[in-house]
């Protein structure tokens, strides 16, 4: 079940998933093509048994489509896959309302802020899949 109700053209999409580094720390790459067209990308590392997203942007035209959504859907189930127990997206800004709320409607915790800029982690505690 995806998280979100917007239709999008499935045969359009392709995603990368790239792990690189040490088996048990790997940092990682992500990429979302739709037609052809890079819309998404997103780094990030595994840390002990958390999934951690240091960055993720989408192009300005393919926002507000799903393309987040389904980019950190998917990288939920590879967190889940890696048998990680937590999901955290680094250093959110306060200002980024719109992605602070597609986090807390994911299931989210704002983490307490860091002392400057006021920009929190938000962390999603994995269960069983």
């Amino acid at each position: 079940m995806w998280p979100f109700s917007k239709k999008l053209d499935k045969n359009r999409i392709e995603m990368r998933l790239h792990y690189w580094g040490g088996a048990d720390e790997p940092a990682w790459t992500f990429k979302l093509v739709v037609g052809g067209h890079e819309v998404l990308e997103s780094v990030g590392l595994v840390h002990s048994q958390d999934f951690r997203v240091s960055n993720i942007v989408t192009v300005p035209d393919y926002r507000r489509q799903g393309y987040g959504t389904l980019a950190i859907g998917t990288l939920i189930a590879a967190a889940r896959a890696r048998g990680c127990s937590s999901f955290t997206l680094e250093n959110v800004s306060p200002k980024n309302v719109e992605a602070v709320n597609l986090y807390r409607r994911l299931g989210a915790v704002v983490l307490p802020p860091a002392q400057v800029g006021g920009h929190s982690d938000h962390r999603i505690t994995l269960g069983a899949a």
